[in-house]
């Protein structure tokens, strides 16, 4: 079969920022990939299509080696919708986390797919909510700063049922991709220019602000790695331990957030709270659009919802949806070493079992 797409230009740059994973800020180092469309077209052959064609050297382990194991669910919509692509992926094992090296929650010790040597690897996401522990697979980028501490970074996590979205620092960079090309359901396609990342509005800073006409639209993402079968109050102890069943198990149900708490009493993440407050003030401000964008890095899941383990959070996003603010929830499905923008999922602020 012959599958025409547009390619991606990449281009990669360095640098730092604060982000928050959970209830942390921490200013981390990456590498930033930039993915913009360019006009020529590629034909991309089938694998097997040309056998005397000769085929490049590949480094051991690499996913280009790998057939993708995606899914083709919808696959007509998704061709070419390529947000980001990270050409250089490794699949690997985790042997500790944290180190045994360097003793940072955000360091891991893994090993590379065909060989034995142990290498430090930077986990931005921690322990991913349970995803990221000993013996889990793994896929990772090198770092083309010689001066890191770890020579890898960890992106992505393949628990079989699909592989999973585990770098926070991608989901703005697919975002807006996906703004800049009209993917986003229920959102105008912006132009370059009227697209502001990184805007300060009083007391918060949603991640983009764009202006089109005279309405301004300020866009909060929220990237979405876990999910579960049933979303029910359970211990981290408890969680871990059926954490294999959950990802073996098909449709699952997408949540956020998760994290821990000093008391029940409290929000997971209070920034997050903070955010969907704020959001659903400035929803009724005149041309003004507030969105609220869960971005579900995986392909498994059936549906998403504010958890149940944080009612101050799911009340709050259920009251900003009262409020006029848009609540989308947009998959990403990775496909070898593309991101492809996805569908949206059906969401659950109430049902019979919420109080408020």
């Amino acid at each position: 079969l012959l599958q025409e797409i547009k390619m991606p230009e990449r281009e990669s740059t360095r640098k730092r920022r604060v982000i928050n994973y959970g209830e942390q800020d921490t200013e981390i180092e990456y590498d930033e990939v930039i993915v913009e469309k360019k006009k020529p077209t590629k034909q991309i052959k089938a694998r097997g299509s040309n056998k005397n064609s000769e085929k490049p050297k590949e480094r051991k382990g690499s996913i280009k080696s790998e057939q993708s194991n995606i899914t083709e669910i919808k696959q007509k919509d998704m061709t070419g919708r390529i947000v980001m692509s990270v050409p250089s992926l490794l699949r690997a094992t985790v042997v500790n986390r944290p180190s045994k090296v360097v003793k940072s929650p955000y360091m891991a010790d893994i090993i590379l797919e065909g060989t034995t040597a142990e290498e430090l690897c930077h986990s931005p996401a921690l322990g991913c909510a349970g995803l990221i522990v000993p013996g889990s697979n793994v896929l990772v980028t090198p770092k083309a700063s010689a001066s890191a501490k770890s020579k890898f970074s960890l992106d992505l996590v393949d628990i079989g049922s699909s592989i999973v979205g585990a770098n926070p620092n991608f989901c703005n960079k697919m975002v807006r991709v996906a703004l800049e090309n009209g993917w986003v359901q229920g959102i105008p396609k912006f132009e370059k220019k009227e697209i502001k990342a990184e805007a300060s509005i009083d007391e918060s800073r949603f991640d983009f602000k764009c202006i089109q006409d005279t309405t301004t639209y300020y866009i909060e993402v929220k990237g979405v790695p876990n999910a579960c079968i049933s979303d029910v109050k359970m211990s981290p102890k408890k969680k871990s331990k059926i954490q294999v069943e959950v990802n073996h198990a098909e449709d699952k149900i997408a949540y956020f957030p998760d994290g821990y708490r000093k008391t029940a009493d409290e929000a997971i993440s209070p920034r997050a709270l903070k955010h969907v407050e704020h959001l659903a003030r400035i929803a009724k401000e005149e041309n003004t659009k507030c969105v609220l964008l869960f971005v579900v890095q995986r392909k498994d899941c059936k549906s998403f919802q504010p958890t149940k383990n944080d009612p101050k959070y799911r009340s709050a996003v259920h009251k900003a949806s009262e409020e006029g603010v848009s609540v989308i929830a947009h998959t990403v499905v990775w496909d070898g070493v593309h991101a492809l923008w996805g569908e949206t999922l059906p969401i659950n602020l109430k049902d019979e079992s919420d109080d408020f």
